[in-house]
């Protein structure tokens, strides 16, 4: 494929000869032009190469004398200069650059901004579930140096709770569903420590600002180590993760097609209920099946770049109803369970 591109000129402005005081005839039949020469790429120029100054007659162009030219360049009032849109391309690029920056400095500030309500949102749901422990509830403490340790309340007291944890440095569970099968495998390995539940603040941070500096505090003397609570899994139901995937159809059926994850307990979903934004659920293909580990695609019309809010209801093995608050923009979307 070849390129079009390569060196042209253009017109600046046209002179009859007898005001250059080039001839002494008041009425020529040629002009002289001062022509712009420049670099174009597909026809748009991007830089100057100098000016040329030459003869136009019967619509042709000509080489200018050597005495005419002696004249114009004794003038200085005649020295044109080079005019801003010689440099079109380079306008455009950087033009195009700029928007770039801009455009990917509002995305990242978008998803800090995302971040840091998930961010808030879970450390004030781990304080919450601290607060009100419950025998669904396990555990994922992390240390300084990105070691964890993954614990299940035992016991319940009114000040206090016993965990049992698994001491093994080397077991690591990604999903909630794994944290609690940790246990079933390892429950000749298990030890017990004792947390005081006005160690919260101490155990969790809620600001988002300080989460790297923030240590915990030491739990038992296996390790010596400290750690802080990251999360407060409550195996009582689903446990919805929006997991990255989204469609968008714009001439299709559906206006996007987001795809989210049960990390938790098997239900199925039987309705999908507007609470805020302009979004229409589409309940074509309910129920859905919410198994373990497995995709599960919502879909709908409208605008999901701005705020939007749905309430997603679904029923247990057990046959109870659960309701779940999904919270998103732009098919980025948290959920929290709506207790009834």
């Amino acid at each position: 494929m070849r390129l079009p591109f390569g060196w042209n000129h253009f017109k600046i402005q046209s002179f009859d000869p007898f005001e250059l005081n080039l001839t002494q005839k008041k009425v020529n039949d040629f002009t002289i032009e001062v022509r712009q020469n420049y670099f174009q790429l597909f026809w748009i120029p991007f830089f100057g190469l100098g000016r040329k100054w030459s003869i136009r007659k019967n619509d042709q162009l000509y080489e200018l004398p050597a005495d005419y030219k002696d004249v114009i360049h004794q003038r200085d009032d005649l020295q044109q200069p080079t005019p801003w849109y010689t440099y079109t391309g380079l306008m455009l690029m950087t033009l195009a650059g700029l928007c770039y920056v801009v455009n990917s400095k509002y995305v990242y500030w978008e998803r800090h901004v995302d971040f840091r309500n998930e961010y808030i949102s879970i450390a004030a749901e781990n304080k919450r579930r601290f607060r009100q422990p419950s025998p669904d509830d396990y555990y994922v403490l992390s240390a300084a140096d990105g070691s964890e340790k993954y614990a299940h309340i035992t016991r319940l007291g009114s000040q206090r709770i016993q965990l049992s944890y698994i001491n093994e440095p080397t077991v690591r569970a990604d999903r909630p569903a794994q944290v609690a099968g940790l246990f079933a495998g390892n429950a000749g390995n298990l030890h017990t420590m004792t947390i005081d539940l006005a160690d919260s603040s101490r155990l969790i941070c809620g600001e988002y600002e300080k989460r790297n500096l923030f240590v915990g505090m030491p739990l038992n003397n296996d390790d010596g180590k400290s750690y802080r609570i990251t999360r407060i899994i409550r195996m009582d139901g689903p446990i919805f993760k929006d997991n990255g995937n989204a469609s968008h159809y714009a001439n299709g059926h559906y206006s996007f097609c987001m795809n989210i994850e049960n990390e938790g307990l098997a239900a199925t979903i039987t309705s999908i209920e507007p609470v805020e934004g302009d979004i229409e659920w589409i309940d074509e293909g309910l129920p859905l099946q919410a198994r373990p580990e497995r995709r599960i695609a919502i879909l709908g019309k409208g605008n999901y770049n701005k705020s939007y809010k749905a309430k997603i209801i679904c029923t247990d093995e057990q046959g109870r109803q659960l309701q779940y608050l999904m919270e998103g923009r732009r098919m980025h979307n948290t959920f929290r369970k709506i207790e009834m």
